[in-house]
């Protein structure tokens, strides 16, 4: 006998479905996990960016023409102003000592180092005044502009006790 002449018949020919057991996936976070520490951990942080003493606007502490507060450096820059440029100031102001030898070959004299420097100083330690009066300043009389700038170091790094721009 068949299968069909079964179904046919009236034959009870059952078919049973295999049955899997399906069950929700259960997920849980692991817990966090307390730690005990027996011993103080002190974290003392300390900022080294010095312009934050100088926050509010604030005047030059000296004034352009201030030549006999440091005698002896305005005579360095009057004599051989370039010079001075390259192995005094530039450091200072971390730059290279090359750099007023290259700006000097876009235009002679010491105007650009000193805009240069005269506007960065100002900028960092939010001394009052504008890149035109940096200008002006530097236009005409370069030898005060950087006078001006190395009494201005001076301050900041006897205030701070570091270098203006290390």
């Amino acid at each position: 006998m068949e299968k069909g002449d079964e179904l046919q018949q009236g034959g009870d020919m059952s078919y049973q479905q295999p049955s899997y057991a399906y069950s929700n996936p259960v997920l849980t976070q692991p817990q966090p996990q307390q730690m005990q520490m027996n011993s103080q951990v002190n974290i003392t942080m300390s900022t080294t960016d010095q312009s934050k003493k100088f926050d509010h606007p604030r005047d030059w502490t000296s004034g352009l023409c201030g030549c006999c507060e440091d005698f002896s450096s305005c005579c360095c820059i009057w004599l051989c102003g370039p010079c001075y440029l390259c192995c005094c100031l530039s450091e200072r102001m971390g730059e290279s000592c090359c750099t007023p030898v290259c700006l000097s070959c876009a235009h002679p004299g010491m105007f650009l180092p000193v805009l240069l420097y005269r506007t960065k100083l100002r900028s960092k330690y939010n001394i009052r005044g504008s890149a035109i009066d940096d200008c002006c300043c530097a236009m005409c009389c370069s030898a005060c502009t950087a006078c001006q700038i190395k009494r201005e170091l001076d301050y900041i790094e006897r205030s701070t006790g570091l270098a203006a721009f290390a």
